[in-house]
């Protein structure tokens, strides 16, 4: 092992508390980069109300067939996953930067926890993905976007940080794998734009061709959409949009349903992150 990889042992005194005062530390560094990366921060203020701009008054009027529903408070869950699916890539492209510039070698010459890289990484873009979601409520409350209830939007809200957060790790994963900010771009595209637009995100999934119809209703960004949209609209919707809209599940099916998605991709990612990370160290 060379003196770049090894680990300096810890010094004394160091508690429990020891991996969460690193990782808050590297979550501030991270925050600080992120905002002397102007374009990056206008990127993630631009583009929610951009989209729910384009959808609520471009395609929203061609878009019929929701048995009465307002078409915005459709809408706003199916942005919302958007909105995290592309800020999580950000976990990806800042790992993998670090490892162009040498700086997770530094890290691990440090007598600092293993795990604050990670956690740094995500307490941070979680952060950013939050400002991101605030954003877009903003924006679809002024374009007339009406939740149930707050708790509702709470929930929701909360859910789809959970579900951002299981997508992070596999963009890390990608990202401690091909070391280049470029390349990750070039690998998560292809996947996440069909998962988004192939999705429950804008249009039902009743309206598309029965070939993609199957995939669409099942695929995971379709479900996570589900259930936040089911926690948002509550017991405002009608037995008949339920089931056009939403499958005919009901609310707590919808969630269970989300969270087993998220649990899943979170668990497989992480423990690959995981290996894949003390790889490197070797």
């Amino acid at each position: 092992m060379t003196a770049s990889t090894a680990r300096p042992p810890a010094p004394t005194g160091r508690t429990l508390a020891w991996p969460v005062q690193d990782a808050v530390a590297m979550a501030g560094r991270n925050l600080r980069r992120l905002m002397r990366q102007p374009e990056q921060v206008s990127f993630n203020l631009v583009s929610p109300i951009m989209f729910v701009l384009l959808f609520r008054y471009v395609f929203g009027g061609a878009i019929n067939g929701l048995q009465g529903l307002n078409y915005v408070n459709y809408l706003i869950p199916g942005i919302a996953v958007q909105t995290v699916l592309f800020s999580a890539g950000v976990t990806g492209f800042a790992l993998a930067d670090d490892l162009q510039k040498g700086f997770i070698s530094r890290l691990r010459s440090l007598p600092m926890a293993r795990s604050a890289v990670f956690g740094g990484r995500v307490l941070s873009d979680t952060l950013n993905n939050a400002f991101g979601l605030v954003i877009l409520v903003a924006t679809g409350f002024a374009v007339g976007f009406r939740p149930r209830s707050v708790l509702g939007l709470l929930l929701a809200a909360l859910l789809l940080l959970l579900f951002a957060l299981a997508v992070s790790l596999g963009y890390a994963l990608i990202g401690l794998s091909v070391r280049s900010p470029e390349a990750v771009n070039a690998a998560t595209f292809p996947i996440i734009f069909p998962l988004t637009f192939a999705s429950s995100a804008f249009v039902p999934v009743q309206t598309m061709p029965s070939w993609l119809r199957g995939f669409a209703a099942h695929q995971p960004v379709s479900v996570v959409i589900n259930g936040a949209r089911s926690l948002i609209l509550g017991d405002s919707v009608t037995p008949m949009q339920r089931s056009l809209l939403l499958g005919g599940s009901d609310t707590a099916s919808l969630v269970w349903q989300a969270l087993a998605w998220t649990i899943g991709i979170g668990l497989v990612f992480g423990l690959l992150c995981t290996r894949k990370y003390r790889s490197l160290s070797r």
